[in-house]
């Protein structure tokens, strides 16, 4: 009890100095000398066994931390593995997420772009987040690659909670109903780039001419989400999307922005002149957008594919 109550009267920075001591001198705790490893009662709830975790971690980022977790555990818990829990859809017991949310894309550049705006706008949750490496592996991109690769990895039972996130376009819609029939394990969801106000009213260049009208689920690919100032051409116009194929299966064409690699560098040139966080989430809301709807991925139930 004089050890609990010698640490209760302790800073967290003094006890990490204390604990830096300890590694440092590569000294035992002996005799009546404060013990600062001891956490004993002071943490006692089920739960406050990770926060012990956690602060291990802090003090020795670089060294193996081991922590007995079994009082987490009693005889009585169901015996089933993860796999098969998650087979039996038992909600109370199945959803373990485990590591960091993998986000999986269409292809290189909207991994590219993602990740460069939630580092940007939402840098605290940077790290939450782990995206699939398509230049280092030599990866192919596309909507149908993206249906067959999410559906691979469920059928691994990969832990990780997984988002598969499919372009706002016809052969995103396409690919996303493709997999209506599929039954994903609870830690997997799938999402379209959400609708945006811009894209309800954008130019639009097909045989007809330029008109603009609603390009939400036919011709809103990760380009529409880079913000207005990133979308205009040398004369100050937006960039119009371009028909291009009929996608049969969902019943409209599918819609491009051209010179991809120009609004880029346009939307990365915003990134690098607005400094805050906040001023880059009003500046580039559909972008906010976008990060917003990852976020919520996992708040609810999936929803059902239409």
């Amino acid at each position: 009890m004089q050890q609990l109550r010698m640490l209760e009267k302790l800073t967290f920075p003094e006890w990490l100095q204390l604990i830096r001591d300890e590694v440092a001198s590569e000294r035992k705790s002996i005799g009546g000398r404060l013990n600062p490893w001891h956490f004993g009662s002071l943490l006692s709830a089920p739960g406050d066994i990770f926060t012990q975790l956690a602060l291990l971690i802090e003090v020795l980022p670089k060294a193996p931390v081991w922590m007995d977790c079994t009082a987490l555990y009693s005889e009585d818990d169901d015996p089933r593995t993860p796999q098969q829990m998650a087979r039996d859809e038992d909600a109370e017991y199945a959803d373990f997420p485990s590591g960091k949310i993998i986000v999986l894309t269409e292809g290189r550049s909207d991994t590219r772009i993602i990740t460069a705006a939630l580092h940007a706008f939402y840098p605290e949750y940077a790290d939450a987040y782990q995206f699939l490496d398509f230049e280092e592996f030599k990866i192919e991109g596309g909507a149908s690659l993206l249906a067959r690769m999410i559906k691979v990895l469920s059928g691994a039972r990969v832990q990780n909670r997984m988002l598969a996130l499919f372009d706002n376009d016809a052969a995103g819609a396409e690919a996303y109903r493709s997999l209506a029939g599929v039954r994903f394990p609870p830690n997997v969801r799938l999402m379209l780039l959400p609708d945006t106000k811009l894209a309800a009213r954008y130019p639009t260049l097909g045989p007809a001419g330029l008109s603009r009208m609603n390009v939400n689920g036919s011709g809103a690919p990760i380009e529409l989400y880079l913000g207005r100032s990133s979308l205009k051409d040398r004369g100050g116009k937006l960039r119009p999307v371009r028909w291009s194929q009929w996608i049969e299966n969902v019943g409209r064409y599918q819609g491009v922005i051209q010179d991809k690699e120009t609004v880029y560098r346009a939307f990365e040139a915003s990134l690098k002149e607005t400094r805050s966080p906040a001023s880059l989430r009003r500046r580039l809301p559909e972008m906010n957008q976008l990060l917003q709807t990852i976020f919520s991925a996992f708040q609810d139930r999936q929803p059902p594919i239409l």
